[in-house]
């Protein structure tokens, strides 16, 4: 064994030192901590280790208040202070803009630490006679159980609780076995729960699933689907969803942010850059999503599109805009990649905001940008590293980096979100 000195974060769920010259990567180190670790991989240029044992610990441990963590491999860093963790990813954050230059980068804003995803992806494992519903383990397929997580709504853990007392049922066997995953969402007061089957159900699982909405009485909607399509949808009336003084629709399989509170600081920032610039042209949103940006943009532009390639978050776009008697917004359902060269594209394109996934944009997507520069650039990001390389195409283009807002919208993980905006030179 090794011993080492943790010095700080990596941006991912791996803190960092050094030993015999070459940087050591170690997955659960605090900075300050010195551990005894287990070498598990050497290359060339840097190892990978394991702690083994704690002989120092940093003042910046705690012990996790999640019991499944690190098991659970949906959080990265539970193990640390909350101040300890918004600080590295400020220092992260920092790294990777410095060659950027932007004229501004705002401290980031902390969101509640507990409690506030609304969405559950849940993995499904059979061993014997037990049914796990849970995340996969780090860096394996093996599921472990998400019981007391602490980051999920509490919608979300009781019908989580429910589920799991359901699918442990013998009677109930069948449908676990060809379950793959199950999806829940909470946007009280509506609520939904998605099964996704390996295979299309048989009439037993199809009353199983029946039976768990009958008795589940929070839940809105149920659905099943397999490559086949969708078996089942089963529907109770509840009020909508409000957000931001709008009722919105929401389907399981839409874009949505995971973070309310975080969402609202995001908009909230986004608004207040739009109110301030000159907005003669057009304005478009790629990569939409249901919308909730373009709405409240809308307003300010002569003309507007919304661009959005996943039917869902399509249709409930188009669902809250027929609410919406003043909306101007064209949207739009197909890839980004698409849409240039097209008459959307054409004349003066005041202003674009773009929000990837965690992919970024694509080589065609910039070049397309490149034709039509727009005068302001938004780009929300899920992943500072695509960022970065983003940013880099953009600014070639012309472009100046005014600013970097960046939000925790994931405490406890090694992510974060950026609101960066781009202004044309004249």
């Amino acid at each position: 064994m090794e011993t080492v000195s943790i010095e700080r974060m990596t941006y991912g769920i791996d803190s960092l030192g050094h030993l015999n010259g070459k940087v050591v990567f170690v997955p659960y180190g605090a900075p300050g901590d010195k551990v005894k670790l287990r070498i598990t991989e050497e290359k060339n240029d840097y190892l990978r280790g394991e702690i083994e044992e704690i002989i120092e610990k940093s003042p910046e441990r705690r012990t996790s208040p999640c019991p499944n963590f690190p098991e659970c491999g949906g959080c990265h860093w539970l193990h640390l202070q909350p101040e300890a963790q918004r600080r590295e990813k400020e220092d992260a954050l920092s790294f990777i803009l410095k060659p950027l230059a932007p004229e501004r980068a705002y401290p980031m804003e902390p969101l509640p630490m507990t409690g506030y995803r609304n969405k559950m992806e849940l993995k499904v494992a059979l061993d014997g006679n037990k049914i796990t519903l849970g995340n996969y383990r780090y860096r394996s397929h093996d599921v472990v159980s998400m019981k007391g997580c602490i980051v999920q709504c509490r919608g979300n853990l009781e019908v989580y609780e429910a589920l799991d007392a359901h699918m442990n049922q013998p009677a109930q066997r069948s449908l676990a076995e060809n379950t793959k995953s199950i999806v829940l969402r909470t946007l009280a007061p509506q609520q939904h729960c998605a099964f996704y089957l390996n295979n299309p159900p048989t009439q037993e699982m199809l009353a199983a699933m029946q039976a768990f909405f009958d008795q589940t009485e929070t839940l809105s909607r149920l659905e099943a689907h397999s490559e086949m399509g969708n078996h089942l949808t089963l529907v109770r009336e509840k009020q909508p969803f409000n957000f931001m003084k709008r009722n919105w629709r929401i389907s399981p399989n839409s874009f949505f942010q995971n973070n309310l509170e975080g969402a609202e600081a995001i908009l909230h920032t986004l608004t207040s850059i739009y109110q301030s610039f000159q907005h003669k042209g057009k304005f478009i949103d790629l990569y939409c999503g249901c919308g909730t940006q373009t709405f409240l943009l809308e307003a300010f532009f002569e003309e507007a599109y919304g661009v959005e390639c996943n039917i869902s978050s399509y249709q409930d776009a188009l669902a809250y805009q027929k609410t919406r008697t003043s909306s101007k917004t064209r949207f739009i359902c197909r890839k980004a990649e698409t849409i240039f060269n097209t008459p959307m594209t054409k004349g003066i394109i005041a202003a674009l905001h773009l929000n990837p996934p965690r992919t970024g944009i694509s080589q065609r997507v910039m070049r397309g940008l490149s034709g039509i520069k727009p005068r302001l650039i938004t780009y929300l990001s899920c992943n500072p590293m695509t960022f970065r390389r983003d940013a880099k195409a953009i600014k070639q283009m012309g472009y100046k980096l005014e600013s970097v807002y960046s939000f925790d919208l994931f405490p406890g993980t090694f992510h974060m979100e950026t609101l960066s905006v781009f202004v044309r030179g004249l």
